[in-house]
């Protein structure tokens, strides 16, 4: 292919520096800028969006937490009139097991910023698992904020179908309620 434009030199020179200014020109758009990262934008976007759906799933986490512990909040606001000791033995009374109780005794727990928790060490004796099972129930579903923190099964010798337990069961009070 001959192209004879009928340039004279002054033209052709103009024309080869115009050439190799656009040949410098698309090196530089599809090799060199995307390699600096100046170009790429879609991985960017692509980045930013999922940063984007992180962010929304992280604020919805927090709004459920936020709405448990106003439940909490309230739960425990109940709590303010309770005593452990009594709404322990209530619930035994409740269950038939008040006379394998064999103490109940009040423990201080360190205080928090917000709380005051209260525990009761309950000791028990000759008592089956079937009413372990729903003294542990009744605690753990109670209206009330109240868990059982530690809890020590012992089997009997004398009667291996009844069991000794330590159950430290505990609840929350506000601070101000205290005081």
């Amino acid at each position: 292919m001959n192209l004879n434009l009928n340039l004279d030199d002054r033209q052709r020179r103009i024309l080869l520096v115009a050439g190799g200014g656009v040949a410098v020109l698309l090196f530089l758009w599809i090799i060199v800028l995307p390699k600096l990262g100046i170009g790429g934008l879609d991985s960017k976007i692509e980045e930013k969006d999922a940063e984007l759906r992180e962010m929304i799933r992280l604020y919805q986490n927090f709004e459920q937490i936020k709405g448990d512990v106003s439940r909490l909040e309230t739960t425990i606001t109940r709590n303010k009139d309770m005593s452990l000791l009594s709404e322990l033995s209530a619930t035994a009374e409740k269950l038939g097991i008040s006379q394998g109780i064999d103490s109940m005794v009040s423990k201080q727990k360190p205080k928090n910023d917000f709380y005051k928790e209260e525990a009761v060490e309950m000791r028990l004796q000759k008592i089956n698992t079937e009413d372990l099972g729903r003294l542990l129930y009744e605690v753990e579903h109670s209206t009330l904020v109240m868990r059982v923190r530690k809890m020590h099964v012992e089997t009997r010798f004398d009667d291996p179908a009844l069991v000794n337990v330590t159950l430290e069961i505990s609840t929350y009070k506000h601070l101000e309620e205290e005081e």
